[in-house]
C-alpha cells in the first residue's frame, strides 16, 4: 500500500473519529459552605460563596440547605382573673435572598414553652404563680431548597464568588390569656451551603482507526 493511500485512510479515519466518537454523561455536585454569627435580631448581613465555573458542564440545580439558630430569652405575666395556660414561641424568621434581595430560602428556628399558670397574682414581675421567665432557650432548625429556575442557574454560573444577602427578624409571640404581658430578647445565627448538581459530558476515544486500518491488511 503506497504513502498517499495510507494518508488517505489516516485522514477519513480522523473525519469519522472526529464526528461519530461517543460521549459519556457524568452527574456530579460540589458545596460551598458560609455562615453568620449569632447576633440580635432584627439584623441583615451576607455570605459568599463562589459560583458554579466548572469547564464544560452544564448546572442543572442550585441547593440551599439552611441551618439556623435562635436563643434568648422570654418572659410572661398573666393579668386574667382566672387561671390559663399560657404558651411562648422564642423565634426567628431567616432568610437568604438573590443580590436583587427576592427570597431564595427561608427557615424558622423556634423553642416553644407552655404553662399552667393562676389568676393574676398582683405583682407584674413575670414571676409568681401568674408569670415566668426563661432565661436560656435556644432552639435549631434546618430547611432545604432548591431551584431549576434557568435566571437562578444563570445568575450562579461564572467566574468569581456570589453574595446573598441574609436577614433575621424576630418573630417571637405568645398566647393564653387576654390579658398578658410579654417579653423577649433574641438572638440568631444561620450557617448557608450551596450546592451546584451539574452534568459534564467528555468523549470517550474509540478503535475508529483500528477499525479501519484492518480493513486494509
Amino acid at each position: 500500500m503506497n504513502a498517499s493511500r495510507l494518508l488517505l485512510i489516516a485522514a477519513i479515519a480522523a473525519c469519522i473519529s472526529l464526528t461519530l466518537l461517543p460521549t459519556a454523561a457524568c452527574a456530579d455536585e460540589v458545596s460551598y459552605s458560609d455562615s453568620v454569627p449569632l447576633g440580635s435580631t432584627n439584623w441583615t448581613d451576607s455570605v459568599t460563596v463562589p459560583k458554579f465555573n466548572e469547564v464544560d458542564c452544564t448546572l442543572n440545580e442550585v441547593c440551599f440547605t439552611l441551618e439556623g439558630h435562635v436563643e434568648g430569652t422570654a418572659k410572661f405575666e398573666s393579668e386574667d382573673a382566672s387561671p390559663t395556660t399560657v404558651t411562648m414561641n422564642l423565634q426567628a424568621t431567616i432568610e437568604l435572598q438573590r443580590p436583587d434581595s427576592s427570597p431564595l430560602a427561608t427557615v424558622i428556628p423556634l423553642v416553644e414553652t407552655s404553662d399552667d399558670v393562676t389568676a393574676f397574682d398582683g405583682i407584674i414581675d413575670f414571676a409568681g404563680t401568674s408569670g415566668k421567665t426563661y432565661s436560656d432557650l435556644s432552639g435549631d432548625k434546618t430547611e432545604n431548597d432548591c431551584t431549576t429556575d434557568p435566571a437562578d442557574l444563570a445568575l450562579f454560573t461564572g467566574s468569581g464568588d456570589i453574595t446573598l444577602p441574609a436577614e433575621a427578624i424576630g418573630s417571637s409571640y405568645g398566647s393564653g390569656a387576654g390579658n398578658l404581658w410579654l417579653q423577649f430578647s433574641t438572638s440568631a445565627s444561620v450557617a448557608v451551603t450551596v450546592t451546584y448538581y451539574y452534568e459534564c459530558v467528555s468523549a470517550v476515544e474509540n478503535s475508529t482507526w483500528s477499525s479501519i486500518k484492518a480493513l486494509y491488511r
